[in-house]
């Protein structure tokens, strides 16, 4: 029993945490983030290597239900954070220390480990996806699975679902739902009416780092994706100083020249002429325009807030046609690319 509980109290002092975004939430995830990175915990790509499951904002109906059904796949050890949108950065640590008490406790884990057996600590609103069939581009009938990406992934845009048709891993169909909040709120990266230029300038470069945190997450390179989110925290509590400057044209240098990611990227999500020029081109294009407004604002010259940022909706109609024909994988850099903030998004589109 002593031997439990002390390997129950090792594995608590760096466990990995899955952060579910929630419409308006993005406040209360930024400081979560920062406090996971501080701590050394590592960011989950899943529910089943996950330890804490930290939910930041206030989860609508339907994104609660799904919630709580992947809380029922998170293995044990594991802890339950809720953090509220307007959550100070006291509270987030005091909640994540609370966590790694909750998840060294022997007895309450044990219950969790029953509750896991039986299979009851989570709901399954839309039940298990079904197959039919379908003739793929060769002619032949293979199975159609029907499968939705989110509303709770990890590096995945707050509120957004999209129910794809598989064929193999090949999406044939794709449609896009938007989840409403438990309330309302404002979006976090549009500056304030009272904000100065220079600060609408930081909080839009820090936007496009917080975009480019998820596409490198996606893409498979964690390091420089907290590298981005370590950035855009710096940016966030202020203008840069040159030591500050510096790290942000290594980390834009380094993204720039890596050529796995440009192999990655390059040919994904195209986008003609008939699309707003901030989008044209395709992923790889649309992140070197996110390098590009960071590197205007460390340079000092215009750049980001030049107000060419594209309505919400509007990305949201272009998804489903570059998503169909994509393997799955290939769709969440694509998604990731273009990084709807649906917080943008006005709330009579919300649902829907």
């Amino acid at each position: 029993m002593g031997l439990r509980g002390w390997l129950l109290r090792q594995a608590a002092l760096r466990p990995r945490v899955l952060l579910v975004a929630c419409p308006y939430g993005t406040g209360a995830r930024l400081l979560a983030e920062a406090e996971a990175d501080r701590r050394g915990w590592p960011v989950a790509a899943s529910a089943a290597e996950a330890s804490v499951l930290v939910v930041c904002g206030r989860p609508g109906a339907e994104l609660a239900a799904a919630v709580r059904q992947v809380r029922g796949t998170v293995p044990v050890p594991r802890a339950l954070v809720e953090l509220p949108p307007d959550v100070p950065a006291d509270e987030v640590v005091a909640a994540l220390d609370d966590a790694v008490r909750v998840l060294g406790d022997e007895p309450r884990q044990w219950r969790e480990a029953g509750v896991l057996a039986a299979g009851t600590s989570g709901d399954d609103p839309d039940g298990t996806p079904m197959a039919d069939r379908g003739a793929d581009r060769d002619g032949l009938k293979l199975d159609r699975l029907h499968v939705p990406l989110g509303p709770v992934l990890a590096d995945w845009p707050a509120g957004l679902v999209v129910e794809t048709v598989l064929q193999g891993d090949v999406i044939q169909e794709a449609r896009v739902r938007t989840l409403p909040a438990d309330g309302t709120g404002d979006a976090f990266w549009t500056p304030g009416p009272g904000a100065s230029q220079e600060e609408a300038r930081r909080r839009t470069a820090a936007a496009r780092l917080d975009g480019l945190g998820r596409l490198l997450g996606v893409a498979g390179w964690p390091a420089a994706a907290a590298d981005a989110r370590r950035l855009r925290d710096r940016l966030l509590a202020g203008a840069l100083d040159e030591r500050g400057r510096r790290r942000c044209v290594r980390f834009t240098r380094r993204v720039r020249r890596s050529r796995v990611l440009r192999w990655m990227l390059r040919g994904t999500g195209e986008l003609g002429p008939g699309a707003p020029r901030r989008l044209r081109g395709d992923t790889l294009d649309r992140a070197r325009r996110w390098l590009d407004d960071v590197e205007a604002l460390t340079e000092e010259r215009s750049g980001p807030g030049d107000g060419d940022d594209v309505p919400v909706d509007r990305v949201l109609a272009l998804l489903p046609g570059l998503l169909a024909g994509t393997e799955l994988a290939v769709a969440r850099l694509i998604v990731a690319g273009l990084d709807p903030d649906l917080d943008r998004l006005p709330s009579a589109a919300r649902d829907g």
